[in-house]
């Protein structure tokens, strides 16, 4: 009877506890929280795991929590007082230095022209190879077949500081960062031209900038220095959400209430769109896409200036031009003028939809237009990879060979979407680089 009375004495006092602390308590602690907007009733257990996160458990499931989202007096009724909150933070910040430390030491800190990068997170512009052989190694790295598990079809890129232990005929996976490209002679005695890849050198702790190794940044130029071509590499963290920057690419309006054209593969599989024009940045809508012309059509809330879609045939040796934002790493954000010819009236083994130009294109270049001496579009740039890969019978990329998605396979494009309405193609009434120039936009993709 009288640990009857007792159990009961400390149940009610347990109530009274609660009611103080403006909670319902039963058994161990407090039974009932709110985390946001939403409230977790019978709580069966609490406690630390993994990552200073509580976990809550409660009938038929559980939730977690960092430390500091949850009430101090909810800790404590479960025994996690401060004493033991300051022991979990400790051993978060033990271990996220040794997890720095085995990163550092297994290299994941790479340097590429004065840039630090951490390859763990995510990097703009990097390109994933997998599974890939090596098949020469050259006084500059190692040529290396890009075509994975296929012996029989060679599309050879140059791979920049590849580990000394990388032997020809190994098979490989790595990330690299394009590099321009390398001139060789092959065993044929034949002069090549191929894609480069940097890799990066593996940097040691003094060399890694305070952001990157405090994980503000995903890369950064260290403090003090002073190379340009590191500055203009660095140049890509003043664009919005820099860290989550997956792919960056041209484009222009081709309506003056915001319908925008790029290339399908630009914003293939994107989350997020925006559009970068001057100093203003636009979120954008994908309204359509086709991956079998690579063409896609945007929509841009605003009023700009459009370019004409030219209905006439080209002239094989017309003069064009474009106007882009290629390797926004190496060369900033400000839209960049090449020009040339046109040199096939098909592409790519005579492919009727596209046009072979002379056009010095880059990857960031995809999507732009191809325009005439009056500014009107001819077509649209495209860099496919898979370009690349149908050269594989001649071993090399030769230069200037670049191809542009036909005007007239872009107004069957539009067809589809009626509302679509691109102005008529005329002379411009003004200079026609700052006619396009006004038009064209970077694409960001996230």
């Amino acid at each position: 009877m009288g640990r009857f009375i007792v159990g009961r004495m400390r149940a009610l006092l347990s109530l009274v506890c609660a009611a103080t602390l403006g909670q319902v308590a039963w058994g161990e602690g407090i039974t009932q929280v709110t985390l946001g907007n939403h409230t977790y009733t019978n709580i069966s257990k609490v406690y630390i795991g993994a990552g200073n996160r509580v976990i809550i458990l409660f009938p038929g499931g559980g939730t977690s929590a960092m430390l500091d989202k949850l009430p101090q007096d909810f800790l404590g009724s479960w025994g996690i007082g401060q004493d033991k909150q300051a022991a979990a933070n400790t051993a978060v910040e033990e271990q996220a230095a040794k997890n720095l430390d085995r990163a550092i030491q297994s290299g994941c800190f790479r340097k590429v022209h004065g840039v630090v990068f951490d390859t763990r997170k995510q990097q703009s512009g990097w390109v994933m190879f997998q599974n890939v052989k090596v098949y020469q190694i050259v006084t500059d790295g190692a040529l290396v077949n890009s075509t994975p598990n296929d012996d029989s079809t060679i599309v050879p890129i140059l791979v920049r500081n590849l580990p000394a232990t990388v032997g020809d005929s190994d098979y490989i996976s790595f990330v690299g960062l394009p590099d321009g490209t390398y001139s060789y002679e092959n065993k044929r005695g034949d002069d090549r031209v191929v894609r480069a890849y940097d890799v990066g050198q593996i940097c040691d702790r003094s060399e890694i900038p305070e952001s990157v190794l405090s994980g503000a940044r995903a890369y950064d130029v260290p403090v003090g220095r002073n190379d340009r071509e590191a500055m203009a590499r660095d140049v890509v963290a003043s664009l919005p959400e820099s860290e989550d920057l997956a792919v960056s690419g041209s484009g222009f309006f081709i309506t003056e209430d915001g319908y925008f054209i790029t290339n399908a593969h630009v914003v293939k599989n994107a989350h997020r769109v925006k559009i970068k024009q001057s100093g203003n940045v636009l979120p954008a809508v994908v309204v359509r896409e086709d991956a079998l012309d690579d063409l896609a059509l945007l929509k841009v809330a605003g009023n700009f200036k459009p370019l004409g879609i030219a209905t006439n045939e080209v002239d094989l040796g017309q003069a064009v031009f474009t106007i882009g934002f290629p390797d926004i790493r190496l060369q900033g954000t400000e839209p960049k003028y090449t020009d040339g010819k046109i040199s096939s009236l098909n592409g790519l083994k005579d492919d009727p939809t596209e046009y072979q130009i002379s056009v010095p294109v880059q990857p960031g270049n995809s999507g732009g237009p191809l325009v005439d001496a009056n500014g009107n579009v001819e077509g649209v740039i495209v860099a496919r990879l898979n370009d690349f890969a149908a050269l594989a019978s001649v071993g090399s990329l030769p230069q200037n060979v670049n191809y542009a998605i036909k005007s007239s396979v872009l107004t069957a494009f539009l067809r589809q979407t009626p509302e679509v309405k691109p102005p008529v193609a005329v002379w411009p009434g003004g200079p026609a680089v700052q006619t396009v120039k006004q038009a064209v936009a970077m694409v960001l993709v996230y």
